[in-house]
This record gives structure tokens, sequence and C-alpha cells, in this order.
């Protein structure tokens, strides 16, 4: 018996001899965990859970729901950007849902084990839903209302599948925001940052708190408040300035629909906005510029001959004869303070022999005769040659006033013998 023992202690300590041998100098990797998924059954749906909270506290039990409700989801949140804090969020198919819900959870880093795009099987007894702020949320039980799920047993809870599906996010316009789409994954076109925010970064760059963003739609002019935390990796980066498309999880605060980005990859906003930072049609009196006039009595006046509607034009040619003109048209200041880049178009219309239209751009100017204030740089631009012909200008790079206030000037010049008629329409200023 005692010799019996004396061998089985012999083998255990030479294992552990040999174990310990084969690590060298505390160069050794830590073993990886296998986490085994499991496929369950679910009885219940996202939406039939929800369906059950009628103003109070819900508590999942199985004497009150006749044993263990189980429901799927697919997980569309990912706090890996660190824009969702100890939350996971599910919908119930991965593309099409037609409900999610959130599930709080006293964790970091879900994205490690709840990969975006794994279905996963929620055991619901022992938990509970309320609603905070307009958004159904489950958690543990505490009190009247709930808490987060401890972070010793929430893999008991939110069980893993073998499926990763790809999800889909889904296409509406701001004019089908519903209770139905909170907690869901939607897509929305035509967006861009609202015109007072562009040179603004994501979220407040010197300290921690949540900053609210406003997004314009282009097609129905309607703003989506757009929520970053100041803690997420892209915090301090500067929010794109064109349009395009941003994918979110849509969501709700008190009365107020809201959308979270999961990382910067959610938005593309790579085409031109769409409400520039100045325009002028010239369809009122252009009471804002500077019309003046150096020499000559002709000034520039508006016309009924816009591209459409009105436009400013400019002629020397009066009463039957041309006298000698330097005419200068002159935009009011156009704030460039919070951009980085700026592009300036306008058309122009040209008939009759004359001197060229002479395009000029400063960011000094005081007023007055412009021969004397501002220190004017000549642009490169594309004019119409003629036969009343609108042409547009291309696209000028002014960016070299941004951070200042842009002047753009139109200079007519014309001589006693010749004097061409300009028109010009359509001025606009965008950040590119």
């Amino acid at each position: 018996m005692k010799a019996n023992k004396f061998l089985s202690y012999l083998v255990v300590f030479t294992a552990a001899i040999m174990i310990s041998s084969c690590v060298q100098d505390d160069d050794y990797e830590i073993p990886s965990v296998v986490v085994t998924n499991v496929e369950l059954v679910p009885n219940t749906t996202i939406g039939l859970v929800k369906s059950m909270y009628t103003g109070s506290l819900v508590e999942f039990s199985e004497a009150s729901n006749g044993g263990n409700l189980i429901m799927e989801g697919y997980v569309i949140s990912n706090d890996e950007a660190g824009n969702f804090y100890k939350t996971l969020i599910l919908q119930d198919a991965p593309e099409n849902p037609t409900a999610g819900i959130k599930i709080d959870i006293d964790a970091v880093s879900l994205f490690s084990f709840y990969k975006p795009g794994r279905k996963v099987y929620v055991k619901l007894s022992g938990l509970g839903m309320t609603e905070s702020n307009g958004v159904l949320q489950i958690g543990t039980i505490s009190g009247t209302g709930v808490e987060r799920i401890s972070a010793t047993n929430y893999q008991d809870y939110i069980v893993r599948s073998e499926e990763i599906a790809t999800i889909v996010p889904k296409i509406i316009t701001p004019a089908q925001y519903s209770d139905v789409l909170i907690n869901t994954l939607i897509q929305l076109e035509d967006m861009q940052l609202s015109g007072a925010e562009v040179g603004l970064p994501y979220a407040n760059a010197y300290d921690t708190y949540n900053v609210n963003r406003s997004l314009k739609n282009c097609v129905d002019d309607s703003y989506t408040i757009l929520r970053n935390s100041g803690y997420s990796s892209f915090s301090k980066e500067l929010f794109p300035v064109g349009k395009g498309s941003i994918s979110g999880i849509f969501s709700k605060y008190n009365s107020d629909y809201q959308l979270f980005i999961r990382d910067t990859e959610d938005i593309s906003f790579d085409g031109d906005r769409c409400d520039p930072l100045f325009e002028e049609y010239f369809e009122t009196n252009f009471t804002t510029w500077t019309a003046f006039s150096v020499t000559g009595s002709q000034v520039w006046s508006p016309n009924s001959y816009g591209n459409p509607g009105y436009c400013a034009a400019m002629s020397g040619y009066s009463s039957g004869s041309t006298s000698e003109n330097e005419d200068w048209l002159i935009t009011p200041a156009i704030d460039l303070s919070a951009v980085s880049s700026a592009v300036l178009t306008f058309q122009t219309a040209k008939n009759y022999t004359g001197n060229v239209l002479e395009v000029y751009m400063c960011t000094d100017y005081l007023g007055g005769d412009p021969n004397d204030s501002g220190s004017w740089v000549p642009l490169s631009v594309t004019l119409s040659t003629g036969s009343w012909s609108w042409t547009d200008s291309g696209n000028i790079d002014v960016s070299a006033a941004a951070g200042e206030n842009l002047f753009v000037a139109f200079k007519y010049t014309c001589t006693g013998s010749s004097s061409a008629t300009y028109e010009v329409d359509n001025v606009k200023v965008f950040v590119p």
C-alpha cells in the first residue's frame, strides 16, 4: 500500500518536472481557450419578447413563462472602436429584420466573443426587461428595473451558435423612421454633416463626454442625430465633410431618434456636398454684394436672362455706343474658418467682342475700390466664348482661403471701341 502511494507521488513529481522543463526563460505562450458553441432550439422571437412589455418590468421566469424562454438573434453591435459600452445589440435576421433588442452586460471587449454577425441564443429565465429613455433593454433584475448582467455569468445567458452571418443594413429614408426599427442596423443615403459642424471631429477631442452630430438629408432637408462617444478610438478624427451613405444602429432617446455607428467604416461620404458654403442665384437684387464702378457709367445689374431666372450682367454698351469701363462685382465675405479646403463654381454667358472677364480671390478685402483694398489673386477659370452659351467654370480650388474669409471678384473691363456683354449666375462655394 505504501509502495503504491510512493509510486503515485513519484509519477506526479516527475510529470511536474517535465512540464516545468518545457518553459525556458519565461518564453511561453498562453494556451488558447477553446469555446464550444451550442445549438439550441428557440421557442420565441425578439418581436414576441418585446411585445410582452406593457409599461412595467417584465420578469422572465420558468414559472411564469411555462419554461425557459429562448430567443435567437444576430449580433449587430461592435464595441471594438469604443462607441458602444457594455452593450450587446441583436436583431432577428441578418437582412430585413423586423425587431431588435439591447442587452446590458457588465463586460467590455464583447466583440472578441460575440463577433458581429454571430448568431446567438438568449436564455431569458432569470433576466428582466424594461424601458429606458424610449428603448427596451434586457438585463439582471434589480428592484423595478434591470442592471447589467454580471461579467462572470453572461455567457450562461447568451450562448453562441456556430453561425456567423453577413449583416446587411436595411436601406431606409428619414421619412421611414419608427420605433419598429429601434436596435436594428439601417443605412441612409444622401447624407452629410450639417454645414455648421463642418471641420469638427466625430466627438469632443479634448474630453470624454458623448457628442451629438447633426446629419442632413439632401433629399428632404431633414436632420438626424448621430451620437458618438468621447471614449471612441475615432473621437478626435475630423468628420468627413462630403455627402454619401451612413450605416448605423438605429436608436432613440426619449422622443428623438438617433444613430450610432460601429466605427468610421460605417460612413462613406465621398460625394460633393449638397448645400454649398455659399450660393447666389441672383433671384433677388444682390444687395449683399459689392458692385464697384471704377470707370464708366455702366454698372453690374440684375438681368432676367439667367440660367434660369435672373443673373448678374455687365456691358459697356449703352444708347448706341460703347464707353470705357472697369467694374467689379464682389461677393460678401464667405466664411471658410471651419474648413480645410473649398471649391468655387459658377456659370457665365457671353456675347459680342471685347475684353475677357477676369476672376479673382482674396481674404483681406475691406470695402471700397478693390484696386486699393485686397490682395487679389487671379483665378484660372473656364468662361463662355459667346453666343449666350451658358458655360460651367469648372471646379476652382480656393483652399488658399481656408480658415479665413473668402472674397471672390468678377472684374469687367471694356474699351471705347469694343465691349462684350457678360452674365454671371449660380455662384457656389462648397467643401469638396
